[in-house]
């Protein structure tokens, strides 16, 4: 059964407006209804008794934190200054050449309507669902960009050797500015590798109705087109998405069957980041996903996967063969390693919150980001990805809409007015008021009886708007809580409720609990279970 379907959790009492008891919002730190105990386990027997997932219960602890700490400083460190560079300059050629240049701003967006009719127009006859139209300039670039940018700087390396100086300008040029590009690959790759049943494309020499091409032909070429002819160039391996995310991640949903699972380490210690690295990393690579697969006997799912790997690694052979060990690490290994680095730590952050009621609840442990200052496509609505994967990425604000009152009773982990990467930086800091700030409390009610999950202010917000009440207030004194200081004293006591209920979300791992039955929960997982009430088969 979906979670919310049933109770969690302890009933959960509204956030009124009440000074005496203002912090009691949640089961979760609410002293009238606290959460269930469970059995308290010393920390040995539970390192015994709970091992870490597999294949990482194989790999001693100390051996990933140093593969962890490598990876911190030769790959993570580079990868994010490069990354923090194409932002920087990327908002100032943004601010130069649009958000302060009136006659630049005019220009680049007749510029950009003329790609929207184009790629309307050209939807119409390629694509399976229109509405998927803004893919087509990204491809499009991707495919012409991509080659001609790797062929140039392999001329320059056969002329010149190696330089700095093309090291640098060719992955500025590959991320984008503000790391555009990269950005807006990878949620096409992964899209591309969701659409697998039907493909994106549709079948052309067929106008007369919108059929998807044949399967024989998709899986020959079309349903590659971002995952192998553009994404070797960004490091991705052909069909990772189709079968490692989409067979592996999709199907636990980060619970412990998932190979970079989080699920069993305390997320507000950094140094746990650093011993989740290195299975990002071998998850990105396709090795984990190799040997679950092979684990798990899913035969199908390793061929396809390994075909994937074998293109990719083969084209980097050649390139080996053709250069030197120094050009195959700087162009074509370096944006595979950065791409485990940038994308392992959103997962982590997507997956960092955990009911100890109900770990597998989606509502919590996937997040939800309102008014988002980098959603590409929707991504930012995880929820739905995670829980309604069907819902076209147009339709995920409305189903958001549609689905509140589940967000409401599981009071789900949802911010507002951020971004992955600032709310990164928040975790790895343990800038924990900054992250309360932003996170969206359903359960509020104002003074005047109105209900957060009608506004969707964040904590900040709420806190002002309850301010603005009071200044509302008549004279007369019909609103009984005309004191400034009892409104601030309430607000700083929801602030710190807020911030205790995200802690424990965060800190909560099955190696610390001893309320799983974990017998029962193999036996789940070697089940196969997927979408929590459906049993696909072993090759599904």
């Amino acid at each position: 059964m979906p979670p919310c379907e049933q109770a969690t959790e302890k009933p959960l009492a509204d956030v009124n407006f009440d000074i005496s008891s203002a912090s009691s919002t949640s089961s979760e730190t609410s002293d009238e209804t606290p959460p269930q105990v469970y059995e308290q386990v010393s920390e040995p027997e539970l390192l015994e008794k709970y091992e870490r997932p597999y294949p990482w219960n194989l790999v001693p602890d100390e051996i990933q934190m140093a593969i962890g700490a490598l990876s911190l400083l030769f790959i993570a460190a580079p990868t994010l200054a490069l990354i923090f560079f194409t932002t920087s300059s990327g908002w100032f050629l943004f601010n130069f050449f649009y958000f302060h240049n009136p006659v630049g701003k005019k220009i680049l967006d007749k510029v950009h309507g003329v790609i929207v009719a184009m790629s309307k127009f050209a939807a119409h006859y390629v694509l399976l669902d229109t509405r998927d139209h803004v893919y087509l300039p990204w491809i499009t670039w991707g495919l012409l960009a991509s080659p001609t940018l790797f062929y140039w700087a392999y001329q320059r390396y056969s002329t010149y050797g190696f330089e700095a100086s093309t090291f640098l300008l060719y992955h500025v040029m590959r991320l984008g500015p503000r790391y555009r590009f990269f950005a807006h690959h990878e949620v096409l790759t992964h899209r591309e590798g969701h659409s697998m049943r039907t493909g994106m494309y549709r079948n052309i020499f067929n106008q007369k109705e919108r059929v998807p091409i044949s399967k024989k032909w998709r899986r020959r070429f079309t349903d590659h087109i971002n995952g192998l002819f553009i994404g070797v160039f960004n490091g991705s391996i052909p069909h990772h998405y189709a079968t490692a995310h989409l067979k592996i991640h999709h199907r636990w949903h980060n619970d412990t069957g998932d190979v970079h699972t989080n699920m069993d380490v305390d997320r507000t210690e950094f140094k746990n980041y650093v011993l989740y690295l290195p299975r990002f990393l071998l998850y990105w690579v396709g090795i984990s996903p190799m040997v679950l697969f092979n684990h798990r006997k899913e035969y199908r799912l390793l061929r396809e996967l390994g075909t994937g790997m074998l293109v990719y690694y083969s084209i980097a052979a050649t390139i080996w063969y053709k250069t030197s060990l120094l050009f195959l690490f700087a162009f074509w290994f370096y944006p595979m390693l950065e791409a485990a680095c940038f994308l392992g730590a959103i997962a982590y952050l997507w997956h960092a919150f955990v009911d100890e009621n109900d770990p597998g609840n989606q509502y919590v442990n996937s997040i939800t980001i309102l008014r988002g200052l980098d959603n590409i496509w929707n991504e930012d609505y995880h929820v739905v990805h995670h829980h309604f994967p069907n819902v076209h990425w147009t339709e995920a604000p409305q189903h958001f809409a549609l689905e509140k009152p589940k967000y409401v009773k599981c009071r789900a982990t949802i911010f507002a007015d951020c971004e992955q990467g600032q709310m990164c930086y928040w975790m790895f800091s343990q800038r924990w008021d900054d992250m309360t700030n932003h996170f969206v409390d359903l359960h509020y009610i104002y003074s005047n009886g109105e209900k957060n999950e009608d506004k969707l202010l964040t904590v900040k917000e709420a806190a002002d708007y309850e301010m603005k009440l009071l200044e509302a207030t008549p004279a007369d004194g019909t609103n009984e809580l005309v004191s400034r200081e009892q409104i601030e004293m309430r607000a700083n006591e929801h602030h710190a409720e807020v911030k205790a209920m995200l802690l424990k979300r965060m800190k909560f791992h099955y190696r610390n609990s001893a309320q799983r039955d974990m017998t029962s929960f193999d036996a789940a997982v070697n089940a196969n279970i997927r979408e929590f009430n459906k049993v696909p088969g072993k090759n599904d």
